[in-house]
């Protein structure tokens, strides 16, 4: 199974689903993004950044060999 990160191209801060009240929102934190932040659909990897990114984002995938 994929995993995903949504990373914004112009704050460079991960988007995530905050622990406490269960809305989307952008982190700097890269250990708070992989904690609450990693998606494993595509689409919804879509659908995240058409609705939270005004902009453009980086899909990180944590699974592809470097």
């Amino acid at each position: 199974m994929p995993r995903y990160l949504i990373q914004s191209a112009e704050t460079f801060e991960f988007l995530h689903v905050s622990p406490r009240n269960g809305d989307v929102t952008f982190t700097p934190s890269l250990l708070t993004a992989i904690r609450h932040g990693v998606v494993t659909d595509e689409e919804q990897v879509a659908q995240l950044i058409q609705d939270h990114c005004d902009r453009s984002a980086v899909v990180v995938d944590l699974d592809e060999a470097l």
